[in-house]
């Protein structure tokens, strides 16, 4: 196998760790075209076939139509190939034509055809010029290297361009015909030596010309297909890193239109995390080991995010921000916050259980309305605003370390599904004197619902 230099140049882009799509599998052979990859290769032929069909529809009718002006042609026009034929004859033989493109349009609608597509039709092309060589050995001679060859000549091109065969199809169908053409008729003794030589030359150049035609065509329908696939690629990378971004509902109103997008809740809950003693841990790690430590948490949280129908907000050094009730409504968004924020006492044990780091957090949940949207033209972000998101911010600041604080109205959300520790009266930064509580664990029967 080698590279053909057409589909070269579509075969550089790569992803993020690693290349968009399989480069070995999109080789094509030098001669065969075919492409190395087998999936790729009946992706190609399944496309092919699907594509081919109208046209191949349309040519059947037009050879349909051209043996009915032929047969009508010759019975008034040509009478001496009538005589040297016979009536009957030329009736029988347009009306098999006619029944072979008959079978062969029905067909078209079979799925054996998108299946089969290439063999039936290099079958079909065989077909046809056995029937061509036999009734141009029914011809008068005076007649036979005009008529016949003519015909024969046509068809060699119409292998190559109309019908939709491959390259490699497409070769041995034309060659196979036009051997079959010359030595039916030379082993008939309807060609002479010189006539037999004469017309094998010109049908050989004329099925070297319609390789060539085929062989380009051949390429460039790889070409497309590569290419597409890579766009296709692209297309899907593109709609993963805006869904990694925004919110799904959120990216399809963006595409949509280029105005800010911008909505207001009446009822959300509002979760603030924060690693406790944050600061000397990474004064005593590399950079690298940093990254991977809160790359581990926050993926964590993020697969808890997805469970628990909360949407995740952003991530500020080491404080994780998130949303239950936006962009979908839910109205059990303070008990799906709760069972997260618990959940996520559990998984930063099992993080500094396995890593054998000091790990904890602080929680804040807060319940209550926010505006959220995306603003901007560049580096867009889905955000909240509101009293309700400073306050669950000062929730988490004013919590204990491997503890979930949070106001009464989130409290009240979660009386009757989990147990809640009174913390009383306490003063608040830029708040006042607030009452908060302390959630200490779910209730039974308070299993989490998955989202939706």
């Amino acid at each position: 196998m080698c590279l053909h230099p057409a589909s070269a140049g579509f075969l550089y882009a790569v992803r993020s760790g690693g290349p968009i799509v399989n480069a070995d599998a999109f080789r094509m052979n030098r001669f065969t075209l075919r492409f190395a990859g087998a999936d790729v290769e009946a992706a190609f032929a399944e496309e092919q076939a699907r594509k081919a069909v109208r046209p191949v529809r349309i040519a059947l009718a037009c050879l349909g139509a051209l043996s009915v002006g032929n047969y009508v042609l010759t019975i008034h026009v040509f009478k001496s190939i009538v005589v040297g034929i016979g009536a009957l004859n030329t009736l029988l033989y347009t009306i098999a034509l006619l029944v072979v493109y008959a079978a062969g349009y029905a067909l078209t609608y079979r799925p054996v055809f998108l299946k089969r597509q290439q063999l039936i039709m290099f079958l079909f092309a065989c077909l046809i010029s056995v029937g061509i060589a036999r009734w141009s050995a029914r011809l008068p001679l005076e007649v036979l290297e005009s008529r016949g060859f003519t015909l024969m000549l046509g068809y060699t091109f119409f292998i190559y361009s109309v019908i939709r065969l491959r390259f490699p199809q497409a070769m041995l169908a034309g060659w196979l015909g036009a051997a079959f053409f010359v030595g039916y008729l030379f082993g008939l003794d309807l060609m002479g030596p010189t006539a037999a030589g004469r017309t094998a030359f010109i049908l050989g150049m004329a099925n070297c010309g319609g390789m060539l035609i085929c062989y380009q065509m051949d390429v460039s329908a790889r070409r497309e297909f590569t290419a597409m696939r890579l766009l296709d690629e692209e297309r899907e990378r593109s709609e993963r890193l805006l869904l990694n971004i925004l919110p799904a509902p959120i990216a399809e109103r963006l595409k949509s239109s280029e105005e800010s997008i911008a909505e207001h809740s009446d009822g959300v809950t509002v979760l603030f995390a924060d690693i406790v003693g944050f600061t000397p841990l990474s004064a005593s790690k590399t950079p690298q080991a940093l990254v991977e430590l809160l790359n581990r948490i926050f993926s964590e949280f993020d697969a808890l995010a997805d469970a628990h129908g909360l949407e995740k907000i952003k991530t500020i050094g080491d404080a994780y921000m998130a949303v239950a009730g936006l962009p979908e409504p839910w109205p059990d968004h303070a008990p799906r916050a709760a069972r997260m924020a618990l959940a996520m006492h559990d998984a930063i044990a099992r993080v500094a259980a396995q890593t054998g780091e000091k790990l904890a957090l602080r929680i804040g949940l807060h319940s209550g309305p926010v505006v959220a949207g995306v603003i901007g033209r560049r580096k867009f972000t889905y955000d909240l605003w509101g009293d309700t998101v400073n306050t669950a911010s000062r929730m988490e600041s004013h919590g204990v370390p491997g503890a979930i604080h949070c106001t009464e109205a989130t409290a009240t959300l979660l009386q009757e599904a989990f147990q809640l520790q009174a913390r009383g009266a306490m003063e608040i930064k830029g708040k006042g004197e607030m009452r908060t509580f302390l959630l200490t664990s779910a209730t039974s029967g308070a299993a989490p619902r998955p989202p939706g």
